[in-house]
């Protein structure tokens, strides 16, 4: 069972050199009483960056993010699905805010980072060129302003970059929308082992004028989540006096109202305006000020000093008495007025605290039954005809883009009818016929995908690649460096496959020499001559043949002239061997004799050279490779046979989208790609993965999209890790620790 962490948030905000107690756009929730299903340990915290060009104020700020808290631990499903909603929800508000700005002001984009924490599992979301920290033995950088986007409010999609890690005790999160130019090298070293009030002094003074950042501490405790001012760790005494340990002083403990999303909020989902209903950009109540505000602390966090020795019984008969003096005389007066003579309404001040009592609450149980008896079939009845309003709109319009919009109003509209309603077939219905008709838009598939393994390999095993036969699985744990071997046993379906206990693939002593953790592996040809089955390679230029029922032999690859940088993938075409190596801006090309690869490599490319410093994956078909980008760039690239006729490449290659409403470029809108794969002939075609959606995209060799691949049946929380495509037509995902097959229909 992992161990419970407490969290504690502290904001780190400094302004024209002064510091403030608290950070607007910064709010933290645990989950409420009433949490969906799979979100009751979640932990969130949100941090929201929002330029003056948008005029929302420090309260806006918080109702927005507490409206997002709330809608995502109402949300079902994985994580990043979920957080993924509200972010598009915030965007599409963000984004009507802009288009209501006043005649020639530019748009202008809000920063968004998300932290959620699941027992010892970090999911951080960026939103923008945002940045965080993640400080222990060492420090770990989160930044990746092409992946994650320019920010919010710009666009019609929200573009995301997710990370996932697992967070220690004594370990420290730092989150901020812009890095300051005072921090320098020392600033965040030793950050762990700082006693916490130095370490917050230190990060604001060497910060300069301006600083807005949030500081997420971590340790063993039962799962609380609390927030902290600077002032909070300052010691009592005098300065000599020695500091003690910061004591938790808020612990958040989310309102029963944090359980549903109101329909009146600003942030509720609202189409942009369109032939079926037009929309109203709410204004703001608070004008943006000069100087920075001190927001109150948010609704569900309470700020309180321990007192000692706490006088409960007196402090409830205190209340009492002011609570009578304040409520008793109006209704005693309201009574004489409307009741006979005063001998008859001489009761027991007694009787008249219960009445004081009771009118309330019946008058909140009426409210009530009403509500249950009529306001339920009343909502019922408006949002189920709002999405047939909006379906009879995408049935008429000849316009892709208000088809798709008309549909996903249709979406909106039929999932908050079925909420009201028991008997849900006709929302339901509708639900189903947009899903289907946005489906078909995006052309996307819908496969079911099922767990193929008799049992789920141990929790901490981190599916990172994959390669595969129709029969065979090979698996690299990240998280050990070795590959893992699973075999059919059955169908191929539900427990098809099992864990080969005998099979050994990993880092250890070879020989004279060491390979380490193992980063990427490939199959080989049946009957080489090693007599393997796969190759696997380390960081450092090692090679490991393994196969089934013997022990890996190893082999050092004849390093490049200029050594080895960082090798990050491999792929094995043509009888050739190919690395990867970003961190030396190259691609290797080993030839040998039956996959011997004894020789020294050959630079693949010649006077033209793209920079592959951010390249993700490689994939070859004959003699063209494809280079994937983090920003989902792609590189096509030609081996050229002589000097007069030298490699040439696609940089950046050029994406056909056929999607109604989307245009070709050198990105897929709405897609993160992290790994890249080719299928066999007789149909070879470009398959990719988007971890966070869970889809795997099939496209053309010429780079046209034909189809994305995603779940019909609801797969568990977390991001796909893995992927390999089958030469029988079978698409493998990994999702945590476990791998799910789909079947691609016959075509």
């Amino acid at each position: 069972m992992p161990a419970k962490l407490d969290l504690t948030l502290i904001p780190l905000h400094r302004r024209d050199g002064q510091d403030h107690p608290y950070l607007p756009g910064l709010h933290a929730a645990a989950a409420p009483r009433r949490a969906a299903r799979g979100r009751g340990e979640d932990r969130l915290v949100l941090h929201l960056s929002v330029p003056v060009e948008l005029n929302l104020g420090s309260d806006a700020q918080i109702s927005l993010l507490q409206d997002m808290a709330a809608g995502y631990f109402r949300t079902p499903g994985a994580v990043t699905s979920a957080l993924r909603e509200q972010v598009e929800r915030l965007n599409s508000y963000l984004l009507q805010r802009n288009q209501g700005a006043a005649p020639g002001q530019p748009p202008a984009a809000a920063l968004l980072s998300v932290m959620m924490l699941r027992e010892e599992r970090l999911t951080l979301a960026q939103c923008g060129p945002v940045q965080a920290f993640q400080l222990g033995d060492s420090i770990r950088h989160y930044y990746d302003p092409q992946g994650a986007g320019r920010g919010l409010g710009l666009g019609q999609q929200a573009q995301m970059r997710f990370y996932q890690f697992d967070l220690q005790p004594g370990e420290l999160v730092l989150s901020l929308a812009q890095l300051p130019s005072g921090w320098g090298e020392s600033t965040l070293s030793g950050a762990s082992q700082a006693e916490l009030g130095a370490l917050c002094r230190r990060l604001l003074d060497e910060a300069g004028e301006q600083l807005a950042a949030a500081l997420l501490t971590v340790q063993p405790g039962a799962g609380a989540l609390q927030q902290m001012t600077i002032a909070d760790l300052q010691p009592a005494a005098s300065v000599a006096a020695p500091m003690p340990a910061p004591q938790p002083n808020a612990e958040v403990a989310p309102s029963e109202a944090e359980t549903s999303l109101s329909d009146t909020s600003p942030l509720a989902p609202q189409p942009v305006p369109s032939a079926w209903e037009a929309v109203e950009v709410p204004g703001e109540s608070e004008p943006i000020q000069a100087a920075a505000p001190t927001p109150p602390a948010p609704a569900e966090v309470k700020f309180e000093r321990e007192t000692p020795k706490i006088d409960l019984r007196g402090q409830i008969s205190e209340r009492a008495a002011a609570f009578s003096e304040r409520v008793l005389p109006p209704i005693r007066h309201f009574l004489e007025r409307i009741l006979p003579e005063e001998p008859i309404f001489n009761l027991p001040p007694r009787v008249m605290g219960l009445i004081a009592l009771l009118v309330p609450i019946a008058v909140v149980i009426l409210v009530a039954v009403v509500y249950l008896q009529f306001g339920r079939e009343q909502l019922y009845i408006n949002y189920l005809e709002r999405a047939q309003a909006a379906a009879a709109i995408a049935a008429a319009s000849g316009n892709p883009a208000e088809v798709r919009q008309a549909w996903e109003g249709v979406v909106y509209y039929a999932e908050r009818a079925a909420h009201y309603e028991e008997d849900q077939a006709t929302a339901f219905d509708l639900l189903a016929q947009a899903s289907a008709a946005l489906d078909e838009m995006d052309v996307i598939r819908r496969l079911e995908f099922m767990p193929i393994l008799s049992q789920p390999l141990p929790r901490e095993t981190e599916i990172t690649r994959m390669a595969a036969t129709n029969n065979e699985i090979y698996l690299l744990d990240g998280a050990s460096g070795n590959v893992l071997r699973v075999f059919l046993t059955g169908d191929g379906g539900m427990g098809g496959y099992q864990l080969d206990a005998n099979f050994r693939c990993g880092p250890g002593q070879y020989g004279g020499f060491i390979v380490s953790a193992l980063v990427d592996l490939a199959l080989l040809p049946r009957g080489n001559a090693a007599g393997a089955e796969i190759i696997a390679m380390d960081a450092n230029g090692n090679v490991l043949f393994c196969a089934q029922g013997q022990a890996p032999s190893a082999q050092t690859l004849a390093p490049p002239d200029n050594h080895w940088g960082a090798p990050r993938a491999m792929r094995v075409a043509n009888g050739n061997l190919y690395i990867l190596d970003p961190q030396t801006n190259a691609v290797w090309l080993y030839t040998g004799e039956d996959h011997a690869f004894g020789e020294a490599p050959r630079f693949f490319f010649g006077a033209e050279v793209p920079s592959l410093r951010d390249t993700l994956d490689i994939a070859v078909y004959g003699s063209d490779i494809y280079l994937l980008g983090a920003d989902g760039r792609m590189v096509s690239c030609t081996l050229g046979s002589s000097a007069s006729n030298p490699t040439t490449c696609e940089n950046p290659a050029i994406y056909t989208d056929i999607r109604p409403s989307f245009s070709n470029g050198v990105q897929l809108e709405g897609a993160n790609f992290e790994q890249l794969r080719i299928s066999e002939p007789p149909q070879p075609a470009v398959f990719m993965l988007d971890p966070v959606a869970r889809a795997v995209y099939r496209l053309s060799l010429t780079l046209s999209l034909d189809t994305q691949f995603r779940s019909l049946n609801d797969l568990p929380p977390g991001l796909a890790t893995a992927f390999a495509v089958t030469p029988n037509r079978a698409i493998l995902l990994a999702i945590a620790n476990d791998v799910y097959i789909g079947f691609l229909p016959s075509e």
